[in-house]
């Protein structure tokens, strides 16, 4: 990220990471972390998410605000 990049959202701090769906940079506070579980069974034992052979269980995607709605989660 560069160091002059300012937040797309706020437009006050500088930004640490981008949005994974638009691409706009984000600070740290109007970054939200959505976290996706795998439902495969691959994934699943007795009922609990565990890492299996296939690669991660959870995988998470840095979004903004305005984004928040329309991340694909399934």
């Amino acid at each position: 990220m560069d160091k002059e990049a300012i937040c797309g959202i706020c437009k006050k701090r500088q930004a640490t990471t981008r949005c994974d769906n638009c691409g706009v940079p984000l600070c740290k506070e109007c970054a939200i972390e959505v976290k996706i579980e795998d439902t495969h069974p691959a994934h699943r034992i007795k009922g609990i998410t565990t890492p299996g052979i296939t690669g991660e269980a959870v995988k998470k995607k840095t979004v903004c605000q305005n984004c928040l709605d329309e991340v694909d989660i399934f």
